[in-house]
């Protein structure tokens, strides 16, 4: 009995070692293939906003607005299965990782990064989704993640805590998902204009500047008595200013002075005012 199970640990053993040969092998062909899928990635994200752009603007006709929906819901559906094909492909060898005791560093720093990458993946195809009206697929669970309730065991000052030190450690994903969880959970809080803010944020530092001013919008309708409501206009502001739409840049800020004339917003909006003339 002792010698089979010798025999068959030997056998474990040489199969593990066997997958982290092939995955010497196969580790540069992952990360080319995440680096091609965010590269599609990337030129969905132009097209969905250049949809959306000539949607305003009421360029396209109904037949071609059907074609671009048509043609962009394919591609959000072939990515979507690109993306889990490549979970399940790094999920394999990460399990087997799991179990060898010796792996190489620098084998565990190329997981790391594609996980990361993986998952950045799967929330930008969301967002995607939501900007161009599509009902959204179902969200990919992170990649050594478990499902948890966590958040709903946390009290007001501690959601929201944790979601703006998530935000101070640069980690924009998982506190944007902190502050909209707040939102729901307290939406009367003194902290819900500060977490609508930094929503509106968030999206700004990810220079989606279109979303940053819908949600800049949202404190100034829903906090109008609020502390960030100066700032909310001011950020607008500058958001139409990086967007080329200095016109419309002009008219907020000049809302912002007009309505908080004494603020350092305002004071700020002066100087940039100052700028465009």
């Amino acid at each position: 009995m002792i010698a089979s199970d010798t025999g068959t640990w030997g056998l474990m053993k040489n199969y593990f070692l066997l997958m982290m040969v092939l995955f010497l092998g196969s580790g540069c062909a992952l990360n080319r293939d995440v680096l091609s899928l965010e590269d599609r990635i990337y030129k969905l994200e132009r097209s969905a906003k250049e949809y959306q752009k000539d949607k305003n603007a009421g360029k396209d006709s109904e037949e071609g607005t059907r074609g671009k929906i048509a043609e962009m819901r394919l591609t959000i559906d072939q990515l979507h299965e690109t993306a889990n094909t490549l979970k399940g492909r790094f999920e394999e060898v990460d399990f087997f990782l799991q179990h060898q005791k010796e792996s190489e560093q620098t084998i565990a720093q190329d997981l790391q990064q594609t996980r990361d990458a993986l998952d950045n993946i799967s929330k930008r195809l969301v967002r995607i989704e939501q900007y161009v009206g599509f009902e959204p697929s179902e969200t990919l669970k992170p990649l050594g993640s478990e499902v948890s309730g966590s958040s709903d065991n946390l009290s007001e000052k501690e959601l929201y805590t944790s979601a703006k030190s998530l935000l101070d450690k640069g980690n924009t994903d998982a506190a944007r998902e902190g502050f909209q969880a707040f939102l729901k959970k307290y939406p009367n809080s003194d902290n819900a204009d500060n977490a609508q803010f930094w929503v509106g944020e968030i999206y700004y530092r990810e220079k989606w500047y279109e979303k940053a001013i819908l949600e800049y919008q949202k404190v100034i309708e829903k906090y109008p008595k609020g502390n960030k409501v100066p700032a909310a206009y001011l950020k607008q502001g500058f958001a139409f200013q990086n967007m080329g739409e200095k016109a419309n840049a002009r008219l907020i800020l000049k809302e912002l002075i007009g309505k908080f004339p004494d603020s350092n917003e305002a004071k700020i909006a002066n100087d940039k005012i100052k700028v465009f003339n």
